[in-house]
C-alpha cells in the first residue's frame, strides 16, 4: 500500500466523493472540509490516481491518574466505495497510528462504528458511557442561579478555552480546537447558555443541541470546572422544566445522576415507548491502547508491589510494512508495579508470566476491567495467583475520554 499526505488543493474533490458516499457530508464548504479535514494530520491512499482512503488523526494530551501523556486521536477513517475490501483502512490507520507514535504519541483512541474491526490494530474496548434522557423538572435540585447568558457562534474559541480548563477525570482527553468546533459550526439547532467569572471568562455553560423543537428531546453538554458549577447547570436545567419534557446527556464521570432524579422509576414507567421515554442506556463507543508501553507504565502507581514477565501480542504489526520505524510492542518484558513502575525488555524465569493482547493489556492498564475480569473475555492469561496481585494492586476509576470525536 503507498501512502503520502493529504493534499487540500489536489485532494479536496476526492476525498468529499468519499463522505459523500459513505453520508458524512454534503457540501464542499462545511466546517469539515474548511478547517476540519484540512487542520487535521491527514494521509490518503490513492486506488487509479486518485485519493480513495483518508485517515486523519490530532495530537492532544490524555490525562492518567494525575499525569498526562500524549495522544492520538484517529479521527476519522473513509474509504470509498470503489475501494472496499483492500485492506486499505486498516493499513492506512495503522499507519497513522506508527506515523504518530514516531512522533511521540504514548496512546491512541478512536470512536468506533462497530465492535471487532479496529481490534485488529490492538485497540481495546473503553468503558461503558451511561446515557440518561429525563424530565428537566424532575431535577431535585433547589438552587438560586442568576439569569445565563447566551453564548453561540460566536463564542467558539471561548467554549474551546473552557472545554480545555473543564473538569477532568481520569482518562479524559484534549484535543485540538478544530476537534471541538464541529458540532457548533454544523448543527443549526444549536444554542449555549452560561455563566462568567469575574475575569469576564466564561466559566461554566450547557451546549444544547436540538434547537426548534418545541419540548425536546435535547441533547446537552455540560461543560465545568468544579462540583459547585455542576450544580449551577443542574439548576439551568431544571428551569427550562416548563417547555422541555426530555433532555438527553451523557453521564458525567464519578457521578450518579440518578441521585438527582426525583422518582426516576415512576417517570421510566408512564413514559415507556412513548416520544419522551425516560431511559438510561450504556454502550462502550470508544477504544484504546498503548503506543510506548514504557512510558506509560512509568506514570502507573500500584497500592501493592507486584513484578512479573509480560509475552505482549500486537496484532498491528501485520498491517504495517517492513521498513516501517516503529512496528507495535510485541515481546517480553519484565514489567515491575509499586509507587514506581517500570516496563524493560527481557524475561525472568523466576518470575509469574502473563500472556497477553496489547487490546487487553490496554484496558488492564487503564483501569477498565480487572485482571481476572480480563482473563475471562478478553486475550489475557495468567497464573491466578498473579491475577490476584494485579487485581489488588492497580486501583484506577474506570476511564472517560469525556470528548467525543
Amino acid at each position: 500500500m503507498k501512502y503520502r499526505k493529504y493534499d487540500h488543493k489536489k485532494d479536496k474533490k476526492a476525498v468529499f466523493r468519499i463522505w459523500n458516499e459513505v453520508g458524512w457530508a454534503s457540501k464542499e464548504d462545511s466546517y469539515s472540509f474548511k478547517t476540519f479535514i484540512p487542520k487535521s494530520r491527514a494521509i490518503v491512499s490513492e486506488v487509479n490516481g486518485e485519493a480513495e482512503c483518508l485517515v486523519l488523526s490530532d495530537i492532544g494530551d490524555y490525562f492518567y491518574d494525575g499525569a498526562k501523556l500524549k495522544f492520538s486521536a484517529i479521527t476519522g477513517v473513509t474509504t470509498s466505495f470503489v475501494a472496499r475490501k483492500q485492506k486499505l483502512a486498516l493499513k492506512l490507520t495503522a499507519k497513522k497510528i506508527a506515523l504518530d507514535a514516531i512522533d511521540g504519541a504514548e496512546v491512541t483512541g478512536l470512536g468506533i462504528f462497530d465492535q471487532g474491526f479496529y481490534n485488529l490494530l490492538g485497540y481495546g474496548n473503553g468503558s461503558y458511557e451511561h446515557f440518561m434522557t429525563f424530565v428537566p423538572s424532575s431535577l431535585k435540585i433547589q438552587r438560586d442561579i442568576p439569569a445565563p447568558e447566551r453564548i453561540g457562534l460566536k463564542q467558539a474559541k471561548e467554549i474551546y478555552k473552557l472545554k480545555v480548563k473543564r473538569y477532568k477525570v481520569h482518562g479524559s482527553v484534549n484535543l485540538s480546537e478544530h476537534c471541538s468546533s464541529g458540532d457548533i459550526h454544523e448543527n443549526k439547532g444549536f444554542q449555549g447558555y452560561g455563566f462568567r467569572d469575574k475575569n469576564e471568562d466564561i466559566s461554566h455553560m450547557i451546549l444544547l443541541f436540538g434547537k426548534g423543537n418545541e419540548h425536546g428531546p435535547f441533547r446537552l453538554n455540560l461543560l465545568y470546572q468544579n462540583y459547585d458549577q455542576f450544580l449551577d447547570l443542574l439548576a439551568l436545567i431544571k428551569s427550562f422544566g416548563d417547555q422541555i419534557y426530555l433532555c438527553k446527556i451523557t453521564e458525567p464521570a464519578g457521578i450518579q445522576f440518578q441521585d438527582f432524579l426525583d422518582k426516576p422509576f415512576k417517570y421510566r414507567g408512564i413514559s415507556e415507548k412513548g416520544k419522551y421515554e425516560n431511559k438510561l442506556t450504556a454502550t462502550s463507543w470508544w477504544q484504546m491502547r498503548i503506543s510506548n508501553l514504557e512510558n506509560c507504565i512509568s506514570k502507573t502507581k500500584a497500592i501493592t508491589n507486584v513484578k512479573f514477565n509480560l509475552n505482549l501480542n500486537d496484532p498491528i504489526s501485520k498491517y504495517l510494512e517492513d521498513k516501517s520505524k516503529w512496528k507495535g510492542i510485541s515481546g517480553d518484558y519484565i514489567i515491575s508495579l509499586g509507587k514506581r513502575s517500570s516496563a524493560k525488555k527481557g524475561f525472568d524465569k523466576n518470575l509469574m508470566t502473563m500472556e497477553a493482547g496489547v487490546g487487553a493489556f490496554s484496558r488492564l492498564w487503564s483501569g477498565g476491567l480487572k485482571a481476572t475480569e480480563l482473563s475471562f473475555s478478553d486475550e489475557l492469561k495468567a497464573p491466578k495467583k498473579l491475577l490476584s496481585q494485579l487485581d489488588k494492586a492497580i486501583c484506577l476509576p474506570k476511564p472517560h475520554f469525556d470528548w467525543e470525536f
